[in-house]
């Protein structure tokens, strides 16, 4: 007797196929008990990576890819000086992409000042490497002003639960205006113009995004239109 499906052949007393488990039937014989012809193979179980697991394993690749630059660095340099920034760009990675992952529920609204916190070590890293003096007076307040506008933005969105036009409208004038302090501190820090020259541009187009999602967060009939017309 043969299976109907795949064809293999089976003993009188298979119930199912057992390479491709198709029930056997035959309309005219009964089937008799018996020795089935192949033996019956064990579950396979199948191996599963662990959360944890997967994690240590990173962390290694991202140890090693720290550690290599500045192991080359001493050998060859008998010290520690390109290596260094190389080190502090893998950590940071780290802390950017794999440090909340070891977390269950991580809170952004932890995370994102743990993240610009990150940023401002590395670039204040960076200036005492080149001996520049560009840190406080530029990359601090860059950063904090970020950090400020970003973790305002998610607190209010996870903390109020509503008014988020608001919110991004805000979100968006403000990062408008932060991109003009950056070119004023630029101008200040390293004398490139003595006015604001390019900054103008996006803080208009941030700042008309902002008004457009505050005036529709007014108006109500402006926003079940737009709802109906897009389907949101």
């Amino acid at each position: 007797m043969y299976c109907i499906k795949c064809g293999v052949e089976l003993a009188d007393s298979e119930k199912k196929c057992p390479l491709c488990f198709t029930t056997v039937y035959h309309p005219e014989l009964t089937q008799p008990e018996g020795e089935p012809l192949y033996p019956d193979n064990p579950p396979i179980k199948r191996q599963t990576v662990t959360r944890a697991g997967a994690l240590f394993v990173i962390t290694a690749f991202f140890l090693l890819g720290a550690l290599l630059p500045m192991i080359c660095d001493l050998s060859l340099n008998g010290g520690i000086s390109w290596s260094g920034i190389v080190a502090a760009a893998v950590v940071l990675l780290y802390v950017l992409t794999v440090l909340p992952i070891w977390f269950r529920h991580p809170n952004a609204v932890v995370f994102l000042p743990c993240d610009h916190a990150a940023c401002a070590l590395f670039l204040l890293y960076i200036c005492l490497f080149t001996d520049g003096k560009w840190f406080l007076s530029f990359a601090l307040p860059t950063v904090g002003g970020s950090a400020l506008i970003t973790t305002a933005a998610v607190t209010l969105c996870k903390y109020v639960g509503r008014g988020y036009l608001y919110i991004f409208g805000g979100m968006f004038m403000l990062t408008g205006g932060h991109i003009m302090l950056i070119e004023f501190l630029i101008n200040l820090t390293f004398g490139v113009n003595d006015r604001l020259i390019w900054s103008f541009y996006p803080f208009a187009a941030c700042f008309m995004i902002g008004l457009l999602l505050i005036i529709i967060a007014v108006s109500p009939k402006l926003r079940r239109s737009l709802q109906k017309r897009f389907f949101v």
